[in-house]
């Protein structure tokens, strides 16, 4: 087993354990040259070098003979799990509250670092066209628990992105911080084991490859 943290939350006797392992998607093309659109930030593939990472992700055997699946309406989120699902035939489902975090506008006389800060630094506020880390968390904790809930017991794959991960993990680190969302790769794999719909303890799994830098 291949952990590079785990953080007990709850100290309790356990008794029906779910195992959900939460998945951000790999490496997608970049958009055209005319620029990013909608449209292509939903149904934008995976590139030659994402398809290769999200196979990686077969030679893990925890993420091996899961029980079901659900990914986000974007597609890169499905396209990294999907060897895994297809492997082991494993059921899956589409959640839109799984959709990555949009950051928003962001101001032309307002830095990227100081745009990104403001976002994680004050998790009621969103730009114009964004959303809250608060309201991201709520949906992402309804869609997980939701999962949960209903395939209590089993082993859970979520496919959902950066932001909206750590837009659910900012309700869980006590000293989260914005460096937290940065460290997150392409793709990169949280467990998270529940009792009932309570979380008991997240561990994270060491990726085999190196962080890609960061837009700007």
């Amino acid at each position: 087993m291949r952990f590079i943290a785990c953080c007990p939350l709850v100290r309790k006797e356990r008794q029906m354990m779910t195992d959900v392992y939460l998945i951000r998607h790999s490496l997608k093309m970049r958009p055209p040259i005319e620029g990013k659109s909608a449209a292509f930030d939903l149904m934008g593939p995976l590139s030659a070098e994402g398809e290769e990472r999200a196979k990686k992700l077969l030679e893990f055997p925890e993420l091996r003979g899961a029980d079901f699946a659900v990914a986000s309406t974007m597609s890169r989120s499905l396209a990294t799990i999907r060897y895994l699902i297809e492997a082991d035939d494993v059921p899956f489902s589409i959640d839109d509250r799984l959709r990555e975090m949009p950051n928003g506008k962001r101001p032309e006389h307002e830095s990227f670092e100081r745009f990104m800060r403001r976002i994680w630094s004050e998790p009621s506020f969103h730009y114009p066209g964004g959303e809250s880390v608060i309201a991201c968390r709520r949906r992402m904790e309804a869609a997980i628990t939701e999962a949960v809930r209903n395939h209590t017991g089993e082993k859970i794959l979520i496919g959902s992105h950066g932001r909206s991960i750590g837009a659910y993990f900012s309700g869980i680190i006590q000293d989260f911080s914005e460096d937290f969302v940065r460290s997150i790769n392409l793709p990169d794999v949280f467990h998270l084991t529940f009792d009932g719909v309570r979380l008991m303890e997240y561990s994270r799994l060491e990726m085999p490859f190196s962080l890609p830098p960061l837009p700007r």
